[in-house]
């Protein structure tokens, strides 16, 4: 059966439908793939904050993993220095474990096995071999003592093979510098030297 319309006296015009437009159209927004801290980029003009805070990210959930061992054994143990031989060149190593020795005999009972976040603020200068950045660290995962952000300088490396035999760095840097001077203020850039 057909569907009828009615009128009221059956004898008026119906009404005129509605015509629609087009269908509206709709514009693809390409999303921008997150940077690939495992591949350093053939342009250093494409070492950009994106790209280094996604290289520093990857680089201190591998350091969390060392600091949930050192708190959680409140000693060196050495598989929590394999992680940090994973991104960190021998020298910085060395000075790390001297700084993780000090926190774990005097300010163990303080420690907490989080992460350090490190926000990306600037990049001072890129080489092929050499990235220089500002960060500002965040402590509040691992310490209960109230620790207010504070400015830390990072120098990244290109990471060899040999560097990682347990590939737990998943990026290709690794890192030669992670402070600041000792009165506080800022290292002269290492980039230079490179």
């Amino acid at each position: 059966m057909a569907a009828t319309t009615c009128s009221p006296s059956g004898n008026e015009a119906l009404p005129p439908t509605a015509t629609l437009g087009p269908e509206p159209t709709t514009t693809a927004v390409a999303v921008e793939a997150p940077p690939d801290p495992s591949v350093i980029p053939d342009d250093p003009a494409d070492i950009d904050e994106d790209y280094v805070q996604a290289v520093v990210d990857a680089l201190f959930a591998v350091d969390a993993k060392a600091t949930e061992i050192f708190v959680n054994t409140r000693e060196l143990d050495e598989a929590g220095i394999a992680y940090l031989e994973a991104i960190y060149v021998p020298e910085e190593l060395n000075r790390q474990v001297d700084i993780w020795s000090q926190d774990l005999d005097q300010r163990s009972e303080e420690l907490l096995p989080g992460m350090l976040n490190n926000d990306v603020q600037r990049i001072i200068d890129v080489t092929s071999d050499c990235v220089y950045v500002a960060v500002r660290r965040d402590y509040s995962e691992t310490t209960t003592r109230l620790s207010p952000g504070n400015d830390v300088y990072l120098g990244l490396t290109p990471k060899l093979k040999e560097d990682d035999p347990l590939a737990e760095n998943s990026t290709a840097w690794m890192l030669f510098m992670d402070g600041l001077n000792p009165d506080g203020s800022q290292p002269e850039n290492p980039c230079v030297d490179q």
